[in-house]
């Protein structure tokens, strides 16, 4: 065994300790829960661990680092801890049940300041009450606990319980939730509780994103409108393509920014929604005649905001493709003047070398002619040397053969050096 140990995965350990996590134990009805939901940054993470691990040390159980939820028994109540990805959730829960079915929330508590030292901010607080099947509620309680324009109620778990809800903060600062099993064992009545938790708080961080949606759907309408403005700059060629392209980088950097903005929020509220959508299925819901349904408020409620979500980043995806395509067209055109302006260049060049070309043949005719002056007064001064020795010696006759000899052997010299210059060019 020790030798298969060793090729374990590195993650093997730690993948089956996440299965077994966030798994809510078995609840007897009747009984009372109330349910606080925090969000917390990472930065405060390392200190809710802390103190959750001081708690346990003092209720006898170890809180490991990794550790994502933890049960301890608490001044004669049971304290449920959930850490998640930007929220932990404390869940007290009270055996039994007794009138008032929803009372003030720090009544759960250890002490009303129980919550002054844990870092996060209240995002959610609503009490669970469950009854048994010979405690069935009457009209009038229900028309007491709840609003009788927003109640909801349906059967979840395949007929096995009911539900009473307003999805609405009552005067104690709390959401209300009652429930009715019919014969639901412990363990299906915690799992069912913890899916209704899990339902709500999903919920409203999926409607984190909207207002953030609905302030961005203002700022995309101003960029879409300067967008079209420079389209129809670029196609009406009504400002310098320098200019234009300076502008269209500065409307490409608005929009990444209002991006990388609202980015995360908006993808995170697609994935609490859907979240929502799982737990919703997985409640087995059954609705009744003449009341409205959690998949109805659903439909009704979040549906709008999370497609609102949806409308702004599909927006925003095609705000930056046009732009990208905007971009495109005008670094074209850009791409085509200088081509323009190249080819003038090389045209300037040219003529500016022929004549260059012409200047040069210019010289090398003045050079010919200066060479063999000065070549033929060299001869003549020669020739005027040597009749000094040789008296008879005829310089007309030679003076009138070196001067087309010297101008042929001159203009050949420099053909020569004019082509061996222009093969080492």
């Amino acid at each position: 065994m020790e030798s298969l140990s060793r090729r374990n995965h590195p993650l093997r350990d730690v993948l089956d300790k996440e299965l077994q996590q966030r798994t809510f134990g078995s609840i007897s009805a009747p009984c009372r829960l109330c349910h606080f939901m925090l969000t917390v940054s990472p930065a405060l993470r390392s200190v809710e661990l802390t103190l959750m691990q001081q708690l346990a040390q003092q209720q006898g159980k170890q809180l490991s680092d990794n550790a994502q939820d933890l049960t301890l028994p608490l001044y004669g109540l049971w304290l449920r801890w959930e850490r998640h990805g930007e929220f932990s959730s404390y869940t007290f829960i009270r055996p039994g049940i007794a009138e008032p079915w929803f009372d003030d929330p720090l009544s759960f508590l250890p002490s009303r300041d129980w919550f002054s030292e844990l870092p996060g901010q209240i995002f959610r607080i609503v009490q669970l009450t469950i009854l048994t099947a010979e405690q069935s509620p009457a009209d009038t309680l229900i028309r007491q606990s709840f609003n009788a324009d927003n109640c909801i109620s349906s059967e979840l778990a395949g007929g096995q319980a009911r539900i009473w809800t307003d999805f609405q903060k009552h005067a104690e600062g709390a959401g209300r939730m009652l429930l009715l099993s019919k014969g639901l064992t412990g363990d299906a009545l915690g799992r069912l509780a913890q899916q209704l938790f899990d339902l709500g708080n999903y919920r409203k961080l999926s409607l984190l994103g909207w207002p953030l949606a609905r302030q961005s759907l203002q700022q995309l309408s101003e960029l879409e409108l300067q967008l079209a403005g420079l389209t129809q700059s670029i196609e009406l060629q009504q400002r310098s393509d320098e200019q234009l392209l300076h502008d269209i980088t500065g409307l490409a950097a608005a929009t990444e920014r209002l991006i990388a903005e609202n980015s995360n929020r908006l993808q995170a509220t697609a994935a609490y929604y859907q979240l929502t959508l799982d737990r919703l299925k997985a409640l087995q819901e059954s609705p009744l005649a003449d009341h409205l349904s959690l998949q109805d408020f659903t439909e009704k409620r979040l549906t709008p905001a999370y497609r609102t979500s949806e409308a702004v980043q599909r927006r925003q995806q095609l705000l930056s493709s046009r732009l990208g395509r905007c971009t495109e067209l005008l670094r074209t055109r850009l791409n085509l003047k200088l081509e323009q302006q190249n080819q003038q260049l090389l045209s300037s060049m040219e003529q500016k070398a022929k004549l260059q070309l012409k200047l040069q043949q210019m010289v090398e005719g003045f050079s010919l002619v200066a060479i063999s002056y000065y070549a033929v007064q060299l001869a003549i001064k020669l020739l005027s040397s040597l009749q000094y020795w040789w008296p008879e010696l005829n310089v007309g006759r030679w003076q009138s053969i070196a001067i087309p000899v010297i101008i042929i052997g001159v203009a050949g010299l420099l053909r020569y050096q004019a082509a061996r210059l222009k093969r080492s060019l």
